[in-house]
């Protein structure tokens, strides 16, 4: 670890850390065994990272950040407002789903997972809510949208299809995840009253 800057050494943690939690399961895994496999001092690692949610976190935020540029590159590629939102959501729920079901079948299905989903997203929602909001707000310029709201109707857009991220939903193929999100974005297009 020596001759690294603290941004690599902190990347070589994480990496150490994710292999430990593979192999031994997150609730199994303790900042020892983190520590044990860099081969330094427990008191060394806290220097990086208190807790070893803090080194999952600190994945997959990287891996989002990685990531972030297909999905931008996904909206910028649509020419409507209506175009764009789908691709938003399409390619960000994949991406996410893939992600959290890859990482999350290390972690067992209790408390702490939940907690983590939470904290997962306490990292990502100002930014959902404000690439929706753009969105939108182009859509209503262009007189293509009719929104009151736009920060509730974001608000409440990224929440509706955070549903397809989680692992109970591992099970849908992306054909079937993809027409279950068109069916909701014909509801948020359209709405459900009749005409």
């Amino acid at each position: 670890m020596y001759g690294k800057t603290y941004s690599e050494q902190k990347r070589s943690v994480v990496q150490a850390a994710m292999a430990v939690i593979h192999q031994f399961g997150f609730g199994k895994t303790t900042m020892g065994d983190i520590a044990n496999a860099l081969k330094m001092g427990k008191s060394s690692l806290y220097h990086y990272f208190t807790r070893k949610e803090d080194i999952f976190l600190e994945v997959f935020r990287t891996e989002v950040d990685e990531l972030r540029a297909e999905f931008l590159k996904a909206i910028d590629a649509e020419a409507t407002p209506e175009g764009k939102l789908r691709a938003y959501i399409l390619t960000r729920t994949d991406m996410f789903h893939r992600k959290l079901n890859q990482h999350l079948e290390f972690v067992e299905a209790t408390r702490e997972r939940y907690d983590l989903l939470l904290k997962i997203h306490e990292m990502f929602d100002a930014d959902e809510v404000a690439i929706i909001s753009g969105i939108l707000k182009k859509g209503v310029a262009e007189g293509r949208f009719s929104i009151r709201d736009i920060p509730m109707t974001s608000t409440a857009v990224v929440t509706a299809f955070r549903a397809f991220e989680y692992p109970f939903s591992a099970n849908l193929q992306p054909v079937d995840m993809e027409k279950n999100m068109d069916s909701l974005l014909e509801v948020l297009f359209n709405g459900i009253l009749k005409r």
